[in-house]
């Protein structure tokens, strides 16, 4: 009996974050069904009188359409960019022991978590020094430059999870380190990449102080359209949160196709005997 009302305290406590994690999402959508007169009336949590899906027209056509291209044309090079030099990274360093191991993985972990203001000055003057600044290949250099440690720290955690004697067998086979690395590791660690992907994809769809620094109007990712959305004189939240959901699809969707080896890739780790 005790164990049971445990449960039902814990489902009515995670019930209640997954409903407060929930708001967010609704008030944006039922912001950007609502006229501009609705949403001045500040009436937030009720639903829309009449609802107005023409807010997403005039979202797509202010420049979010643009926007999506242009960030599907940076992220998509750059996820693959990281995951496979992060795959790479993170074999070397969760199989490779030397003297100075540790300490690379320390800061490839501290570098994962680097506000992007401290790099923003002299990543820019590399790009500029590169001829890339103001390009889709200006962001995409940038992107996979900030966002490699992530995968190599998240493909690490799920090589160490690999058993030694897989690679042991191959060698004896007479496999080198590159041969294991493509036909017996990666096969292994989708899951890994699979999160790495996920992880990367979203970290740079979602960015915003780096897309608005190195963008032009012609290349401009979708964040800093939404941004824009709001309006000069009057606060057009419900056409802003128009583009927002637009903005956010792309993610929702990669999430619901590899969301099944999101958790495993992550966990894998963390759960080796």
């Amino acid at each position: 009996m005790k164990l049971r009302t445990i449960n039902i305290i814990a489902y009515i406590v995670l019930g209640i974050i997954a409903v407060l994690w929930l708001v967010p999402l609704y008030l944006a959508i039922t912001t950007s069904l609502k006229t501009l007169r609705e949403v001045s009336a500040m009436n937030y949590l009720s639903l829309p009188r009449t609802p107005e899906p023409s807010n997403y027209v005039q979202a797509w056509n202010s420049g979010i359409g643009k926007g999506l291209l242009n960030s599907i044309i940076i992220t998509i090079p750059t996820t693959i960019l990281c995951v496979f030099i992060g795959a790479w990274a993170g074999y070397f360093l969760s199989r490779f022991r030397f003297r100075y191991a540790p300490l690379i993985f320390f800061i490839t972990a501290i570098a994962t978590f680097i506000p992007y203001q401290i790099v923003l000055i002299p990543l820019t003057q590399i790009v500029a020094s590169l001829r890339i600044g103001q390009s889709h290949l200006g962001l995409i250099f940038a992107y996979t430059v900030l966002n490699v440690p992530l995968a190599a720290l998240v493909t690490a955690t799920f090589f160490t999870s690999i058993p030694k004697e897989l690679e042991e067998a191959a060698y004896i086979d007479g496999c080198g380190p590159v041969k294991i690395f493509w036909k017996i590791i990666l096969p292994v660690a989708k899951p890994a990449l699979a999160s790495a992907a996920i992880l990367v994809f979203t970290q740079v769809w979602n960015e915003f102080l780096i897309a608005l620094t190195l963008s032009t109007p012609s290349t401009k990712p979708v964040t800093p359209v939404v941004a824009e959305l709001k309006g000069n004189y009057v606060a057009q939240w419900n056409i802003q949160m128009a583009g927002a959901i637009l903005a956010i699809l792309p993610p929702l969707i990669l999430f619901l196709l590899m969301g099944k080896y999101f958790i495993r890739g992550l966990l894998a780790g963390t759960l080796k005997a």
